[in-house]
């Protein structure tokens, strides 16, 4: 019994060992060691994701985004009192044809963010009588010849927006109301943006500014009133900028009538203008083309002259073919993000009227104003006077005959 056991015991203890040799799991087994086929041990698996988040990859720059402001200038949209009724005048030329005036350079403004023009006259069916040796009033629905032209905002500080008084005035802003054409008056500023398209400041200044009535001030009284002016524009673009106006335009009307230079106080204003935070400057009054000029980093058009005027029947009384002469000042505005700047910009020479050549630009002595703007032949005689003007670099005389009165009496046909 004893070998029995013994043996019994032998058997047992060899059975255990091979069990252990077999490395089998007991009683379901330890996990570790039941991982599947292929599978790393306990010690192996992969470390845990890290809570901190991945590195950022670099922002990519926003693609650039270009928008096109046009500028246009002067527009007298009837013809002084006593020629209302001319067959030449303004009023039976254009009729009720609201498209007619800017017929032939509408394709340049209804494809651009923008288009800006100097309403100089007073809109309204009313009769409105005026002390100004030249006054101006048009009928209410003149108005739709703006929206009809792709003009999408007009100033209305000017030398003749109060010739009729406060009641012409309000009566020119409800005429404009109406058809959607955004306007300022004088010392005002107005955001204008489509859309989310960047928001375009626009700041109107006319002060007695222009040089033929800043000519009559003492120097004391010269000095003031440009103190003033300064202080205005330093106001305006600040308040602009608290608005978010991504990009600013100063639109001013100064400099003297029939001169195709500057005076040295539009200079000094517009430039001061770009130096107090201003992006570009646009002026008008002298019913000439006047240069324009890069400075620091913006624009000024000194002046765009007439562009639809029916003040006058024959600018220039046929001895003066820069009389004629206007254009369309454009500039491309490029915003990447937040960041508007000036891209570059481009001026397109016109004439006031379709009756001229397009391509010598002479009008003769009996030459007519038909109030249509038309371009000019690129590389063409007048093409060329034009922006011999732009670029400052144009000989011809000044139109003056002796003095004020003189030349306005001239001007008003």
């Amino acid at each position: 019994m004893k070998v029995f056991k013994t043996v019994l015991l032998v058997v047992l203890c060899a059975a255990l060992g091979v069990l252990l040799w077999l490395r089998l799991p007991l009683r379901g087994g330890d996990p570790a060691q039941t991982q599947p086929a292929g599978s790393p041990a306990a010690s192996e698996q992969p470390e845990p994701l890290s809570s901190a988040e991945p590195s950022a990859e670099p922002t990519p720059e926003p693609d650039p985004e270009y928008f096109v402001v046009s500028m246009v200038g002067d527009c007298t949209l009837s013809a002084s009192p006593d020629k209302r009724e001319w067959g030449i005048g303004f009023q039976r030329t254009v009729g009720d044809d609201y498209a007619y005036p800017f017929a032939n350079t509408v394709q340049f403004l209804n494809e651009d963010y923008l288009t800006i023009a100097n309403l100089e006259c007073s809109l309204s069916d009313k009769k409105y009588s005026s002390i100004e040796q030249f006054s101006f009033l048009g009928k209410a629905a003149y108005a739709n010849i703006m929206s009809e032209g792709s003009v999408e905002f007009v100033t209305l500080a000017n030398n003749h927006t109060m010739d009729f008084g406060q009641g012409a005035y309000d009566d020119t802003a409800a005429a404009l109301d109406s058809v959607g054409v955004r306007y300022a008056g004088e010392n005002e500023c107005f955001v204008y943006q489509v859309g989310d398209g960047p928001k375009i400041g626009l700041y109107c200044l006319y002060n007695g500014l222009t040089g033929n009535a800043f000519s009559l001030l003492s120097e004391t009284s010269q000095k003031n009133l440009v103190a003033d002016s300064k202080q205005k524009i330093d106001a305006a673009v600040k308040a602009l900028r608290e608005q978010g106006a991504d990009y600013t335009i100063a639109c001013l009307h100064m400099g003297t009538e029939g001169n195709y230079e500057t005076t040295e106080v539009q200079v000094e204003l517009c430039r001061y203008a770009i130096d107090a935070g201003f992006c570009s400057v646009y002026c008008t009054h002298a019913h000439r083309l006047q240069p324009a000029e890069l400075y620091g980093d913006g624009i000024i058009f000194y002046g765009l002259g007439n562009w639809i005027f029916g003040g006058h029947t024959n600018p220039g009384n046929g001895k003066d073919p820069a009389s004629y002469d206007t254009g369309i000042g454009q500039i491309t505005l490029c915003r990447r993000g937040s960041s508007v700047t000036l891209d570059s910009y481009n001026f397109i020479p016109c004439s006031i009227s379709s009756g001229i050549d397009p391509e010598n630009g002479e009008p003769g002595a009996n030459s007519l104003n038909n109030y249509q703007p038309t371009p000019y032949v690129e590389g063409g005689k007048a093409w060329q006077r034009a922006m011999s003007i732009i670029s400052g670099t144009y000989e011809g005389a000044n139109y003056t005959v002796g003095n004020y009165w003189d030349i306005l009496r001239e001007m008003g046909g």
